[in-house]
């Protein structure tokens, strides 16, 4: 299109929408009308199409549907078997396919465009040549180990025929056999991460491929990294701390979705710890950590200390405010009638407040046991604060006002104050805050372990 036409079309199609403000079907069909007068005809269907899904009882809109919409499909039709006069299958495909879609839409509406069977019988025939094309080429690409040509080949014939010939199974092949070479080298590399990711979306695509669920077996039990929780420490003034870390770590770990990650069963690891009488708060030497290793089946131990657990309440603060209360009074209007006064006395209501902070902090440790070596340490901080204020009014609660800043009655402040008198009075506990502290350390922790993991066994 030349510059001169572009600058014509962007000002008619201008004048067509802010000639007609009326966004309903008759506008919609005299912009279609427009843009038929003018032979864009792509553009005439889409007002009309518009106009029709507006109002279906339209008769202009819906002729106008009729006339473009059949100019639009013969169009797609003609560039179809322009291609299929070219040999140009694909295009030819994709030009039918188009055709037919548009063909459909518009049949939504009611309006039945004519489409040749002779255009039908030209597809079948050009479709059946192109999926011999496509099975060519997959197979081509196979042979020359293109695995990503080979699919997308095997895919399209799919698409278009699910049952072709072994186009499914060699698609099959073309998707799983890289995936199936990487394991493999992955495997013989010890990366069993690697190697685990790529069967599994072997096995999600095909779970009889080959050796797949086997191979996915070797990689979950070589790759596996036990982890002994032993007894944490309590560096805090809070009593039973470290049972608590403990066993919320413990949870959370067991809760990974980590498939290499194990715990080590409690019960095993706490008798054989104990007969070895380990000093773990020390540095443990090479041999022993060996030795341990091997008795708990574990490749690591995870040791954990809570450094402080603050907690700190607020005395109960109590303030005299300055309110309002409505009242009403009696008085005779001027039809002489009885009516009632809404007036404001000033009063005194109390408002109280209190607050409660809580500061956890605790340290991990995780050493493994092959080497002795310290392979994470980490120090997790988690805070949290509680705070409550209410007020309480020994009148009538229902009629109280705040003051406002000048000192005249708040209207608007009202709502606020009706939360305050229902609100709490009573702070969360010291407990459900500590445990809510902990158990995020111990979220944190199980964070802090995967992302280990992931370097540990790549």
């Amino acid at each position: 299109m030349t510059p001169i036409r572009i600058t014509w079309f962007i000002g008619l199609t201008l004048s067509i929408v802010l000639g007609y403000g009326c966004s309903g079907s008759k506008a919609y069909v005299k912009r279609g009308i427009k843009m038929e007068e003018v032979g864009m005809m792509e553009q005439a269907a889409g007002f009309f199409y518009t106009a029709v899904m507006k109002n279906r009882a339209n008769p202009d809109a819906l002729a106008g549907m009729q006339r473009a919409g059949q100019w639009v499909l013969n169009d797609h039709l003609r560039t179809f078997d322009e291609a299929r006069l070219a040999k140009n299958r694909g295009r030819a495909v994709t030009a039918y396919e188009t055709a037919e879609t548009y063909h459909a839409k518009i049949e939504q509406l009611g309006i039945r465009l004519i489409f040749p069977e002779t255009s039908r019988i030209a597809f079948n025939q050009v479709k059946n040549a192109h999926l011999d094309d496509l099975y060519t080429l997959g197979m081509q690409a196979l042979e020359k180990e293109d695995f990503a040509g080979a699919q997308t080949n095997f895919d399209e014939i799919i698409r278009l025929q699910p049952d072709y010939l072994d186009a499914a199974q060699l698609a099959n092949v073309a998707f799983c056999e890289p995936l199936y070479r990487e394991a493999t080298l992955g495997l013989e590399a010890e990366r069993w991460r690697t190697a685990l990711n790529a069967l599994e979306r072997i096995e999600q695509r095909d779970a009889g491929y080959k050796d797949v669920l086997e191979l996915k077996n070797t990689a979950l039990e070589k790759g596996r990294y036990p982890i002994a929780l032993v007894a944490f420490e309590n560096g805090s003034n809070r009593s039973g701390m470290e049972t608590k870390l403990r066993s919320f770590v413990q949870q959370a770990i067991s809760d990974s979705q980590d498939p290499f990650l194990i715990l080590v069963d409690r019960e095993n690891q706490a008798l054989i710890l104990k007969e070895q009488k380990l000093a773990l708060s020390g540095v443990l030497d090479g041999n022993s950590a060996v030795e341990v290793g091997s008795m708990l089946g574990a490749k690591a131990i995870l040791k954990g200390t809570v450094i402080s657990c603050d907690v700190r309440t607020s005395s109960l603060q109590k303030r005299d405010i300055t309110g309002f209360e409505s009242y009403l009074v009696p008085k005779v209007n001027e039809d002489g009638k009885k009516v009632n006064e809404t007036k404001y006395r000033t009063v005194v209501y109390q408002e109280y407040s209190r607050s409660r902070a809580v500061d956890v902090t605790v340290q991990i440790q995780l050493i493994s046991l092959e080497t002795g070596k310290t392979e994470v340490t980490e120090l997790l901080t988690r805070s949290s604060r509680d705070d409550i204020e209410y007020v309480r009014y020994s009148g009538n609660a229902k009629n109280l006002f705040p003051a406002s800043s000048n000192g005249n009655v708040n209207r608007s402040g009202r709502n606020a104050l009706i939360q305050k008198m229902n609100g709490r009075t009573e702070l969360n506990s010291e407990t459900s805050m500590v445990d809510a502290l902990v158990e995020d350390c111990a979220h944190a922790i199980q964070g802090v372990v995967e992302t280990e993991l992931k370097r540990l066994v790549p």
